[in-house]
């Protein structure tokens, strides 16, 4: 059942898909009943349509806060029953959409205007949204905890900046709704968060951040494969197979590796201290993270094999590089570097 949070004006509706413990937000202006969704998820679709129905909503915007990669959103076809505007920030680089924002912007509905704030770090496309002393803060602050910075170009340092130098800054009474939570968490308050949040509270340091982030070693997203390239076209067409690829060993690397041919190239996506500490030879080394830098160069080779430690940052680099354009890719999607020392194959320091 949706939860009815009480606001002085804004009528909130927090809604839960459980499979991805995704957070969907519907806020209404009770005077004009015009209202906008936020982060809504593809399998509750006709929850949502319902709830918007019968609440006789006329809904204007469907607001992202990111481009998720746990869950495909239905945006796309909440504008297509709804006529709602699709908004998300501009340097997500989404295709289709109606309205891109920036730090700053204001999104307007009734008598209310939502702020929009750029809070990158998770992804660097993320926002956040303010609004009657109430924060959707996406995956960039969670209730005690943050979104993690290690796909999508997340980056520690960036999301620390985020948090404490721009969310931490709002008043210390303003609710903080955030895109998830996995403990049966609502919600909390800037300033709960300041005190209490492990990550980021009681005047953590950046230093101590990053190394906590760093320290995660997180598994990937089961549904990162599909939400991703998904969500990068509004949840409605796009081609799953184009993104996945087929089982690729360090076995079938080193037979490749033999006699690998001057237009084909080994990309080594772990970071340059990995890399400088045993790599394959000949391998060129694009660190996790930079990989949309160096599009149009691993675009001239007729092939490009990636792998990494454990198979994970390669197939994140895989996706990246796929929703980019490139169709000349190879994945070590299970196995690594490790595999190859194993196996007893050279080794280039």
């Amino acid at each position: 059942m949706p939860i009815e949070v009480a606001s002085p004006r804004l009528l909130v509706r927090q809604l839960m898909d459980r499979d991805t413990w995704t957070y969907t937000y519907l806020l209404v202006d009770p005077d004009t009943q015009q209202g906008v969704l936020i982060d809504p998820v593809r399998e509750q679709l006709e929850r949502d349509l319902t709830l918007i129905r019968e609440l006789g909503v006329e809904l204007l915007y469907a607001l992202e806060t990111h481009v998720h990669a746990d869950h495909v959103t239905s945006a796309g076809m909440i504008r297509q029953q709804t006529g709602a505007r699709i908004v998300y920030s501009a340097a997500a680089q989404v295709k289709a959409i109606d309205v891109a924002v920036r730090d700053g912007d204001a999104i307007r509905f009734g008598n209310f205007a939502i702020r929009v704030l750029a809070t990158p770090g998770h992804t660097n496309g993320c926002v956040s949204y303010y609004v009657d002393g109430m924060l959707f803060s996406g995956d960039a602050l969670l209730i005690h905890g943050c979104g993690r910075t290690d796909f999508q170009q997340g980056d520690a340092a960036t999301l620390y900046h985020s948090v404490t130098q721009k969310l931490f800054t709002l008043p210390d009474s303003t609710i903080v709704y955030p895109a998830h939570d996995y403990r049966g968490m609502t919600s909390s308050s800037i300033g709960e968060e300041k005190r209490w949040n492990p990550r980021l509270g009681d005047n953590r340091s950046e230093a101590e951040f990053v190394r906590i982030m760093s320290d995660l070693n997180l598994d990937l997203p089961k549904k990162i494969n599909e939400a991703v390239p998904a969500n990068l076209e509004t949840g409605i067409s796009f081609d799953p197979k184009r993104y996945l690829h087929e089982a690729f060993s360090m076995a079938d690397l080193h037979a490749v590796w033999r006699s690998l041919p001057q237009d084909e190239l080994i990309v080594d996506t772990r970071s340059e201290q990995e890399y400088r500490s045993g790599h394959v030879p000949g391998a060129v080394n694009i660190p996790f993270g930079e990989e949309d830098k160096h599009t149009e160069e691993l675009g001239r080779y007729k092939k490009v094999y990636l792998y990494c430690r454990s198979g994970r940052r390669a197939q994140t680099v895989f996706t990246d590089l796929a929703i980019l354009g490139l169709n000349n890719l190879a994945c070590v999607g299970h196995s690594g570097m490790p595999e190859w020392e194993r196996a007893g194959y050279p080794v280039e320091t």
